[in-house]
């Protein structure tokens, strides 16, 4: 074990000090500490006790605000945190100087000061007044841009919410600030005010230009989907004024794809995107084919920067050819699908790739209507969630629950292949080869259902050097129908792995072992390799 430090006096009277100007600080100028010596001869260290006496507390005595403006006198009683009575503490007097400045810039007296002045009435009692300068109220000028291409100039403008000879709010610089980080276009961005005229402000905007066009290819192994390869190319302002567009494509043994998209920013909204898509996808798995190739449009809304919202509508053109020999519920499904769409995401972590706290939730819904230009209907709604606690000794507690529901409509009898739940494989549960958790066929193939529950704890601790533990606990299953939801047949898995933590995300390792045998026809025990956390 290591050495304990030696003991110094000039140290103990620091930390005597220290503690004397906390107690201080929070009503207690009068308080004492002196230390009492427990030594230990026979192993050579030293206890200390500190005998601390508060001594008697400092209150307010009376509080008074001198020179707010008039039409603001009625406002700052909610803004003061020093109230009569209370014991004087310094932090109250930063809090009320904070929310009286807040006050004032939100008024418009962008320039305002705020100083504290306290007067002993006695040993034990003091005065506070906080004397403001309001200054002038202050209107916007103009929109000056720095850094930015040309043709940027007016899209930036337009989503800076304000506009000249509006008064002044410190809300509005906040606001421009996430604006022009939801566009995507600028590596830093910083916004500010400079005085145009005794009562003009301007707000000066200066940004960093991110690349214009990026190219991205990857090509990763894993135990569920085998070989996957795709690029990307993207430009961010092909059609000048922030109107960009992407060509994505993608293969793997499972599902190959082709699409080109194209977006307009700031369309109803600083904070919203219009994006149109043009697409092929082609599934193939063990028990169907499925070719869909069509458009959508849809509406991006940010309202904050860890939340998005989408609502939209795909026409798609579905061409099914069913694989399962004792399966007919494929049969004549090909012909036009039109849906509704909708999304909601917020990600509130502290890491993208592998969180250590924080929580995230995602809702999707598709609902073709009937008495819409489609030959399916059906409604369907995905929910999930996951949350990350901190542990001791860099362990973090992560849990997962995903729940799904779907039911055909209408004349609809039987949901499209493409359209339903499949659970089991690496970052789904653990304890099930890929898809191969709920309703199969003879020959083992997914059939998939209209219900689908997952759920997840897991604890990841350190190991040594980049290498992580983990010990887990996965259940769930796939239904059918709706109507078949039960717990009485939910499959329970427990596990553990380890990770490498490398660049581009640890890779993966998980062992999971099943406690249940409702389907018996799959292994009880199995392995997974992947890159990136389960969830």
């Amino acid at each position: 074990g290591a050495k304990r430090p030696s003991f110094f006096t000039g140290t103990l009277n620091s930390d005597i000090q220290r503690c004397l100007l906390f107690l201080a600080r929070r009503g207690y100028p009068y308080a004492t500490a002196e230390a009492e010596f427990v030594p230990n001869v026979d192993r050579q260290r030293l206890g200390i006790v500190l005998h601390v006496d508060l001594g008697p507390e400092v209150k307010v005595q009376s509080v008074k605000v001198t020179g707010i403006p008039s039409a603001l006198e009625e406002q700052p009683g909610g803004a003061l945190s020093v109230r009569e009575g209370d014991r004087f503490v310094d932090q109250h007097v930063a809090d009320t100087v904070a929310s009286l400045q807040r006050l004032l810039h939100g008024a418009g007296y962008a320039r305002a000061q705020t100083v504290p002045k306290v007067k002993w009435d006695d040993s034990t009692h003091v005065s506070v007044n906080f004397r403001v300068t309001p200054g002038a109220a202050y209107v916007f000028g103009d929109i000056i841009v720095t850094g930015a291409d040309e043709d940027l100039v007016p899209l930036i403008q337009r989503v800076v919410p304000t506009r000249r000879g509006t008064p002044y709010s410190p809300t509005v610089i906040e606001d421009a600030e996430k604006n022009l980080l939801v566009l995507g276009l600028f590596r830093q961005v910083r916004v500010a005010i400079e005085d145009a005229a005794p009562d003009t402000l301007d707000v000066k905007v200066e940004v960093v230009m991110r690349e214009t066009r990026t190219v991205e290819a990857a090509l990763r192994y894993w135990t569920d989907a085998q070989f996957q390869g795709g690029a990307r190319w993207m430009h961010r302002n092909l059609f000048r004024r922030g109107r960009g567009a992407a060509v994505t494509v993608f293969s793997s043994k499972f599902e190959q794809l082709a699409n080109f998209s194209a977006w307009w920013p700031a369309v109803v909204g600083p904070r919203s995107r219009a994006v149109g898509t043009i697409g092929v996808d082609n599934e193939v798995e063990d028990s169907y084919e499925a070719l869909s190739s069509g458009v959508s449009m849809s509406l991006r809304y940010t309202p904050s920067l860890l939340t998005t919202l989408r609502v939209g509508v795909s026409i798609e053109d579905v061409e099914v050819i069913e694989k399962s020999d004792d399966f007919d519920s494929f049969d004549g499904q090909d012909g036009l699908l039109s849906a509704l769409l909708l999304n909601a995401e917020t990600i509130d972590t502290d890491d993208p790739i592998t969180p250590t706290r924080g929580t995230s939730s995602r809702v999707s819904v598709e609902w073709a209507p009937n008495g819409s230009i489609s030959e399916h209907h059906f409604i369907s709604v995905l929910a999930s969630g996951q949350a990350y606690l901190p542990l001791p000794i860099r362990s973090v507690l992560a849990l997962r629950l995903a729940v799904g529901l779907a039911e055909p409509t209408g004349s609809t009898l039987e949901l499209l292949p493409n359209k339903r739940f499949y659970s089991g494989g690496a970052s789904s549960m653990r304890g099930f080869n890929r898809r191969k958790l709920g309703p199969l066929d003879s020959s083992g193939a997914a059939l998939g259902g209209e219900a689908k529950l997952e759920s997840s704890v897991e604890l990841r601790f350190p190991l040594f050097w980049r290498f992580r533990g983990t010990g887990f606990v996965d259940a769930g299953q796939v239904w059918p129908t709706v109507d078949l939801m039960t717990t009485a047949n939910i499959e329970v898995a427990v596990g553990t792995g380890v990770w490498l933590e490398t660049i581009v995300g640890p890779l993966r390792t998980d062992f999971a072992y099943r406690l249940t045998d409702f389907q018996p026809s799959e292994p009880q025990s199995i392995w997974h390799f992947s890159i990136g956390p389960a969830f």
